[in-house]
């Protein structure tokens, strides 16, 4: 292989430099064009990789708003279907308040033969904001087919446990007397109610209540209910 004078030597100095030149000039066009062609090929590939990540963000905007619709439509029909089922819990519990109010108020206009007289026809116990204080609400009615005024005096009285020993606990003399209410004058029914305290270390067991019948003269009514807290009607719709 010749080597660059040798080659210089047999084509002369002008030749060989012309050669040169060409040569040069044809490696740097060479290279131009390969260097257009290849950043030609990365534009392209950038180009589609951009496209690609447009669509891909496209399509993933679509689907977010999409599960936002859907999660709208979700909540809109959940929220829908717990109108209902209150609307439906409201409307039982009304009918049941309705056919306890009937059932009521037959007891007293309409009474059976086996249930003549002044009873006691229930009593509630439930339980207060505060801790430790209770109301009670104690229900009188007369199913006499003839109605008289009735008038007398009730007191309710307390069994249980005291620091484990037996302990009863009159709600007049343990609390202020204007909380209870003793005396009744009705002529259908009446309503006597009232909050109370217990004492600490008290477990109450039963209630005794007695009412003294002042008019018309009869026997005294005694009768015990086991202790047992009713549920507030405010609590029961919610």
């Amino acid at each position: 292989m010749l080597s660059g004078k040798e080659l210089k030597a047999r084509l002369g100095a002008m030749r060989f430099y012309l050669i040169m030149l060409f040569l040069i000039s044809l490696a740097g066009y060479l290279g131009y064009k390969w260097g257009n062609y290849h950043g030609a090929d990365q534009a392209w590939r950038i180009s589609a990789i951009e496209e690609s990540l447009a669509n891909a963000t496209e399509e993933n905007n679509k689907l977010i708003r999409s599960i936002n619709i859907l999660g709208v439509e979700l909540e809109v029909e959940r929220l829908a279907n717990q109108k209902l089922q209150g609307d439906l819990q409201q409307s039982l519990q009304r009918q049941a308040e309705v056919r306890k109010e009937l059932s009521f108020y037959q007891k007293v206009m309409a009474p059976s033969e086996e249930e003549l007289g002044v009873v006691l026809d229930s009593l509630d116990i439930e339980a207060t904001t505060q801790p430790g204080t209770f109301r009670y609400v104690l229900v009188l009615m007369q199913k006499n087919k003839r109605k008289e005024v009735v008038e007398g005096k009730a007191r309710v009285i307390l069994h249980g446990q005291l620091n484990g020993q037996p302990h009863k606990l009159d709600l007049v003399a343990h609390n202020q007397p204007k909380t209870i209410k003793q005396e009744f004058r009705f002529k259908y029914f009446e309503v006597l109610d009232g909050n109370f305290s217990l004492p600490a270390g008290f477990v109450p067991e039963r209630i005794e209540v007695d009412c003294e019948l002042e008019r018309p003269k009869r026997d005294d009514i005694n009768q015990s209910f086991e202790w047992a807290l009713s549920i507030p009607e405010s609590a029961q719709g919610q």
